[in-house]
C-alpha cells in the first residue's frame, strides 16, 4: 500500500483545531477526558492510541459534538474553519455532521440500517446535505471505496454483504460529502488481515485530498502504516504526541515504551510481548499526580504528588513526564525471546494426544434466489484433520469465510458436522452438545469472540462463574464462593469483581470473566475464538501471557482461532492454515512464519500491518527456553 508521505503534502492549513477539551461524568462528577489539545492539518492522519478506558473513543466522539449518555462536554473548542462545533445549536450540529465532520464506526452492522438498501443509505447522506445529481455521487462514492457501483449491488441490503464490504459502505457514507474531518473508531477491528489490508488501501487513497483523519485504534501496526502523527492517551489525557516516525522509533514516555513492548511481532526474531503490570486507571480513582505513576518503573513520591505538564522535547514531540531525562538514560526493553525450536509441536506422541479431528466436513444449508426457490448447501469445512497434544496450542488461521469458526463450533458441539469424527482422549464425542455426556461437555469448553453476547447481562460475575461450578461439580454455598474467588485470582481479577455486572467492566475484564467461566468446568480442551481481537495491545499481552501460563500449568490443550497472525506467533506451537474450508498448510509455528510453503500463507503474512524493522528498540533479551 502506498501512502502519500506527510512531507510531500501541503499541511500548511489546519483542518481542525482542538483545545482544552474536557468531558465529565454526570454520575461520578469526575473528568473522563481533560486537557486535550491538538491540531490536524488538511490531508493529515492523526493516530490516537492507548488502552481501553483511556478516553480515546470519548474524545473522538466529542469531535462530532457528541457526548455519551451520562456524560457532557464541559468545556473546550473543536474548531472546524469558522465554526466551533461545541458552541453549535442542535440544528447546526445536524448540518455539520456528515458535511463538515463524519464518522466511521467500529461495528458497521450496527451503524448501517438493516432495512435500507446500501445505495440508498449513501444517497440519503448526500440528499440531506443538498447535493444534486445524487446518483452520480453515489456511484462515485462506491467506486472510491473499491465497491461495485452497478445497480444490482446498490440495491443490496447490508446483510447481503461481507464484513469488509459493510465497512467500505460505512466509509463511502463518511467520505461521500467530502467533509473536512473524518473520525474513524477502530474501523478494521475484527477483520481478517487480507480484508483489513484492502480497507487500509481504500482509506489511504481516499485521504489523498484535503480531508483530515483522526484514526482511533488499539492496533499499533495499523496506526504505524496509516498515521502521520500519533497521540498516546492514558487516564483521559495526552501523555505523548509526536510524528509517527519519532514516536515509534524513539518512544519517550514510560507508558508509550510499555505499549510498544506489548506488541506481538510477525517478522524478525520471535519476541514475547510483555504486558503492563496493574490495570488502567479509572476516572473516579485517578491520582492527584501522574496518572501512570502506580504502574511506572520510574515513579517517585514527587511524581505521585504533582501532575506533570505536557512539555515539548528537543525533537519537537510533547511528553507528559517530569523524569524524562532519567527515563531516557535508564529505560531498558522488557522483551523476552520465545522458544525458537518448536518443530516437534505438530507431531505429538501418541500417548499425549488429547484431541483428534478426523476428515471433518461441515456446512450450512440455505435458500437463495427468487423467493427462496433455489436451495443450496454451502461447505464451510472440507475434510479437515489434525491432532492436538496435552498442553499444546494449535492456532487456526485464515481470512473471513475460511471455516475457522465453523471448525471451532463443531469441536465444541455447537454445530453438527456432515461427516468426520471428533475424539477426546481417544473416545468419540457426540455430534452436538445435546448428544454429549456431562463429562464430555465439561471436557471441551469455548470462549467466544464477543463477551457482550456470551455473558448474561442479568447476572453478576460471581453468578456467571458459579453456574458451571454448580452444573459440573455440584458446588454450592461457601465452596462455590471460594472457588469463584480462586478463579478470579487465576485470571488476575480482584475478588471484589464477583458482585459487578458485566456492563460495568471493560472489554478486557469481560473477556477474563468469560475465560474464568470456561475454566470453572476444568476443561481438557479450551477453544478460543478470536478472544483477543477487541483488546488493546497491553491487555492483549496480559491475556496471552495468562493463557500461555494456564495451558502450561494445567496441561490444558488449546485450539486458538484468530486472524491476527502476530498473536498466533506469540502463543501457538503449531499452525493450521485454512482457505475456503481446506487445509493449505500445517506445521510448527516458526517454519510457517519463517518459510511458509503455501502461496496463501505467504499472502496472509504479506498483508499484515506491522511495525517497521527499525522501529524495534535495541533488545536486551533473555531466553524463555
Amino acid at each position: 500500500m502506498s501512502l502519500v508521505p506527510a512531507e510531500a503534502r501541503s499541511v500548511s492549513e489546519t483542518a481542525v483545531s482542538v483545545s482544552d477539551l474536557r468531558v465529565e461524568s454526570l454520575t461520578h462528577g469526575v473528568d473522563i477526558v481533560a486537557d486535550v489539545s491538538f491540531d490536524v492539518a488538511k490531508g493529515e492522519a492523526l493516530g490516537v492510541v492507548g488502552e481501553s478506558g483511556c478516553g480515546k473513543t470519548t474524545m473522538a466522539m466529542a469531535l462530532l459534538g457528541y457526548a455519551r449518555p451520562g456524560t457532557r462536554i464541559a468545556e473546550g473548542r473543536v474548531q472546524l474553519g469558522d465554526q466551533n462545533l461545541l458552541d453549535a445549536r442542535p440544528r447546526g450540529l445536524q448540518d455539520a455532521r456528515g458535511r463538515r465532520v463524519s464518522f466511521v464506526p467500529q461495528n458497521p452492522p450496527k451503524a448501517l440500517s438493516p432495512g435500507m438498501r446500501v445505495g440508498r443509505q449513501v444517497a440519503e447522506m448526500l440528499a440531506v446535505h443538498g447535493f444534486s445529481e445524487v446518483d452520480d455521487h453515489v456511484r462515485a462514492a462506491f467506486a472510491a471505496a473499491q465497491l461495485p457501483s452497478d445497480a444490482a449491488f446498490l440495491r443490496r441490503y447490508p446483510h447481503q454483504l461481507s464484513g469488509g464490504q459493510q465497512q467500505r459502505v460505512a466509509i463511502a457514507i463518511a467520505f461521500a460529502c467530502k467533509p473536512d474531518l473524518i473520525v474513524m473508531d477502530e474501523p478494521t477491528t475484527g477483520l481478517d488481515v487480507i480484508t483489513q489490508a484492502r480497507l487500509l488501501e481504500v482509506i489511504a487513497e481516499l485521504r489523498g485530498g484535503d480531508a483530515a483523519i483522526v484514526y482511533v485504534s488499539h492496533d499499533l501496526g495499523v496506526v504505524r502504516r496509516l498515521a502521520d502523527r500519533v497521540i498516546v492517551m492514558y487516564g483521559g489525557s495526552v501523555v505523548e504526541e509526536g510524528s509517527a516516525d519519532e514516536l515509534f522509533r524513539h518512544p519517550r514516555h514510560p507508558y508509550t515504551r510499555r505499549l510498544l513492548e506489548a506488541i506481538p511481532r510477525v517478522r524478525g526474531r520471535a519476541i514475547r510481548p510483555v504486558g503492563i503490570p496493574g490495570s488502567a486507571v479509572e476516572p473516579w480513582n485517578r491520582p492527584a499526580g501522574c496518572v501512570f505513576a502506580d504502574r511506572c518503573d520510574f515513579a517517585t513520591d514527587a511524581c505521585r504528588a504533582e501532575r506533570p505538564r505536557l512539555a515539548r522535547t528537543e525533537k519537537g514531540s510533547l511528553v507528559r513526564c517530569s523524569r524524562l531525562a532519567y527515563v531516557d538514560a535508564h529505560a531498558r526493553p522488557q522483551a523476552v525471546t520465545l522458544r525458537e525450536a518448536r518443530e516437534d509441536a505438530s507431531v505429538p506422541a501418541a500417548a499425549d494426544v488429547r484431541l483428534i479431528v478426523r476428515d471433518l466436513v461441515a456446512g450450512y444449508r440455505g435458500r437463495v434466489g427468487w423467493r427462496g426457490r433455489t436451495q443450496t448447501s454451502l461447505i464451510a469445512v472440507a475434510g479437515v484433520s489434525f491432532e492436538l497434544a496435552a498442553g499444546r496450542c494449535l492456532a487456526v488461521v485464515g481470512e473471513s469465510g475460511s471455516g475457522k469458526t465453523t471448525l471451532a463450533r463443531c469441536i465444541a458441539g455447537l454445530h453438527a458436522p456432515a461427516a468426520g469424527d471428533v475424539l477426546l482422549d481417544g473416545a468419540p464425542l457426540g455430534v452436538t452438545s445435546r448428544e454429549r455426556s456431562r463429562d464430555e461437555r465439561r471436557g471441551v469448553q469455548m470462549v467466544f469472540q464477543d463477551p457482550d453476547s456470551s455473558l448474561n447481562p442479568s447476572m453478576n460475575v460471581g453468578q456467571i462463574i458459579g453456574r458451571p461450578l454448580r452444573q459440573f461439580h455440584g458446588l454450592r454455598g461457601r465452596a462455590e464462593a471460594a472457588r469463584v474467588g480462586e478463579l478470579l485470582e487465576l485470571v488476575r481479577l480482584p475478588a471484589a469483581f464477583r458482585s459487578r455486572a458485566p456492563r460495568t467492566l471493560s472489554g478486557g475484564e469481560k473477556q477474563r470473566v468469560a475465560l474464568a467461566r470456561a475454566l470453572a468446568a476444568e476443561p481438557r480442551v479450551l477453544v478460543c475464538d478470536e478472544v483477543t481481537s477487541a483488546l488493546d495491545v497491553a491487555v492483549q499481552a496480559s491475556m496471552l501471557e495468562l493463557l500461555d501460563d494456564l495451558r502450561t500449568s494445567l496441561q490444558m490443550s488449546m485450539l486458538f482461532i484468530s486472524h491476527d497472525l502476530a498473536v498466533v506467533r506469540t502463543i501457538s506451537d503449531a499452525v493450521l492454515v485454512l482457505e475456503s474450508g481446506h487445509v493449505r498448510e500445517a506445521n510448527a509455528t516458526e517454519p510457517v512464519f519463517n518459510s511458509p510453503s503455501a502461496p496463501y500463507t505467504r499472502a496472509l503474512l504479506d498483508a499484515i500491518p506491522d511495525l517497521r524493522p527499525d522501529d524495534y528498540p535495541a533488545e536486551a533479551v533473555t531466553s524463555r527456553g
